[in-house]
């Protein structure tokens, strides 16, 4: 049973939107080329307008687990968050554990746990206000599941190539390849194998060969997730 929403939260939300329009995208991925809109655009666009009609929104973290992974001798430390959130006016407050946020993420870190938090905002507040952005952000980029495997996948890992170079040397059939078994992973854990198995090979990709694997990755990890 869903739990009645107060009128005067349903009348502060319903303000909001009547007012909202789509977030300026003020931030550049360093690898894609593109621009995204952060939490801080989020913020910008709504905290002003929830000030004006008195709506509170309180991120809870209900839940903060972290997990040790050992893989082919090396240890990584996942951190499995859980974030409940509560919304107040002047007259009413209403929360429902359905609401929640959960989420893993690598720790690598202290700014692993703020980012968390920020993630989960962001998520609920566009989920909430039904904010337009149509960004990639940096929370949709592929994971590795080690420290070293992503430093390659974000391109630390090496020297890229140039495109006239690595059509010269071959290299095109490997991303070739690399993005076949990213179109044809049959599960996401397949998936989410792959940024690690192919880590040093990504690194050294042309910036805009990086980008299409990228956007193959995510296009792909939506559809195993439907």
């Amino acid at each position: 049973m869903v739990e009645k929403l107060p009128k005067s939260i349903v009348k502060a939300i319903c303000e909001i939107k009547k007012s909202l329009e789509a977030v300026s995208k003020t931030q550049k991925n360093s690898h894609g080329g593109y621009m995204f809109a952060s939490t801080d655009d989020i913020y910008a666009a709504l905290t002003r307008k929830m000030g004006q009609v008195g709506l509170v929104i309180m991120a809870l973290e209900d839940k903060c687990e972290i997990v040790k992974v050992e893989k082919d001798g090396k240890t990584v430390q996942w951190a499995h968050f859980e974030f409940s959130f509560v919304l107040a006016t002047d007259e009413d407050t209403w929360s429902d554990e359905r609401a929640k946020r959960t989420l893993y993420i690598q720790v690598t870190g202290p700014q692993t746990f703020q980012a968390a938090q920020s993630y989960a905002e962001k998520s609920y507040m566009r989920s909430l206000f039904k904010t337009p952005t149509g960004d990639m952000d940096l929370d949709s980029m592929p994971q590795a599941e080690t420290e070293e495997g992503q430093a390659a996948l974000n391109g630390n890992g090496g020297k890229r190539k140039s495109s006239a170079a690595a059509k010269r040397d071959g290299t095109d059939k490997l991303f070739n390849e690399i993005k076949q078994k990213i179109e044809t992973a049959e599960s996401l854990d397949m998936l989410e194998q792959l940024p690690d198995l192919y880590a040093d090979e990504i690194a050294t990709l042309p910036r805009h060969w990086n980008e299409l694997i990228q956007h193959t990755y995510e296009d792909r990890a939506a559809e195993l997730r439907q």
